[in-house]
């Protein structure tokens, strides 16, 4: 199937065509999963996850609050997710993260989404002062050293609340640091720090401020991937393929059916959001997926995304800020996070979406002398005529 097969509107295919629309596809997304971490997940692991404190893919230099401030409230925002995105090309971008960062309050979503969010993508060559580069084969195999010494440098201070650059430091002690007054009011008279600052703290007084200060964050979880269509559900979706071509034969044509697990919504008179209903054929295959990484080639066709309604798509991709060349799709971010995210369901003003899209510099250009430059973030929900299945 062509590129321009795949990205044709849904809404002119009949049920036969969507389903094998969604089960063919020559460019497989990488799935992402939540996991609780085995390990710590520190800048030289190259971690991809969600929530906690940003691991800084350069550690010499980080963001300041100015850039992770909420537009609505002017509150700081915390990390809702960062991605360890490596590309071929260019040499720039050996080694690569994209960072996500979201406003917790929900209120502030309901009011203006776009004020919400910010993304950054930070990138390192190969040859860099901070980490060794990996072996190849040739050196594995003849056992060569590599004769590697990091560059040595004053570690930027860091919010002990929310992990971005700390250009303030309490007053009283002189030893902890913050982004903002208002972290600095939070670790003082919710974090206990106006209790022990300036003392000496035992092990479970430190434990105890660290689960305080981390519970101002999403929760932190580590995010593995896998290609779609592979792994321990690849049975089932061959056998979920087969049950959907069987119900959408010559002689079922009158009946829609958008398959999610072992569940079948009929729906045979109602007219449905055809965006919606792919969405659900292919998310239903692996429920337990938060992430889809369409990008997973270099110079692969522009890949369209999985939208959760036909409609509130962006009119226009807006060019790179810094080289002025256009930005792709890269990946999208489901509703599913939010189950692993530690916010309450039940508030009215609680976080929602039904997936965010990230768009990024096509070619990945150079971001020296900056160390990070914003890429363009867009959010869509779930739309009344879809959720009538």
């Amino acid at each position: 199937m062509s590129h321009s097969d795949i990205d044709s509107d849904v809404s002119e295919l009949d049920q036969r065509e969507l389903s094998e629309a969604v089960a063919t596809d020559k460019w497989a997304p990488q799935l992402g999963y939540c996991e609780e971490p085995e390990t710590p997940l520190t800048a030289d692991t190259f971690p991809s996850k969600s929530g906690g404190k940003p691991a800084w893919l350069n550690p010499e230099h980080i963001l300041n609050v100015e850039k992770t401030t909420c537009n609505n409230c002017n509150e700081p925002m915390i990390l809702l997710l960062q991605l360890y995105t490596p590309e071929d090309e260019p040499e720039e971008a050996f080694h690569r993260t994209v960072y996500v960062f979201c406003c917790k309050n929900g209120g502030c979503h309901k009011q203006d989404w776009t004020q919400c969010f910010k993304v950054y993508r930070s990138q390192l060559p190969r040859e860099n002062p901070y980490y060794p580069p990996p072996e190849d084969e040739e050196e594995e195999e003849n056992d060569v050293a590599i004769d590697f010494t990091p560059k040595k440098f004053t570690k930027p201070k860091e919010c002990v609340i929310c992990g971005v650059a700390g250009t303030k430091a309490c007053g009283k002690c002189q030893s902890v640091y913050y982004c903002s007054r208002q972290h600095q009011m939070v670790d003082w008279n919710s974090c206990h720090h106006k209790e022990y600052c300036n003392t000496t703290m035992d092990k479970e007084q430190e434990q105890e401020i660290q689960k305080l200060r981390a519970s101002r964050l999403f929760s932190e979880m580590e995010i593995v991937s896998e290609p779609e269509g592979q792994g321990e559900d690849g049975k089932e979706e061959e056998e979920q393929r087969e049950h959907t071509k069987r119900e959408t034969g010559e002689n079922s044509k009158e009946s829609a059916l958008a398959l999610r697990g072992d569940e079948a919504y009929e729906n045979s008179e109602v007219a449905v959001d055809q965006s919606f209903l792919k969405f659900q054929l292919k998310i239903g295959l692996y429920p337990d997926q938060v992430i889809r990484y369409e990008r997973v080639e270099y110079d692969m066709p522009d890949r369209e995304p999985l939208w959760v309604q036909q409609g509130q798509k962006p009119t226009i991709i807006p060019s790179c800020d810094k080289c002025g060349g256009p930005r792709t799709f890269e990946f999208q971010i489901l509703s599913t996070l939010l189950n692993y995210l530690d916010i309450s369901h039940v508030a009215d003003d609680s976080l929602d979406w039904g997936s965010i899209y990230i768009y990024t510099c096509k070619y990945n250009c150079p971001i020296n002398p900056d160390i990070f430059v914003p890429e363009y973030i867009w959010k869509q929900d779930f739309s009344a005529e879809g959720m009538k299945l």
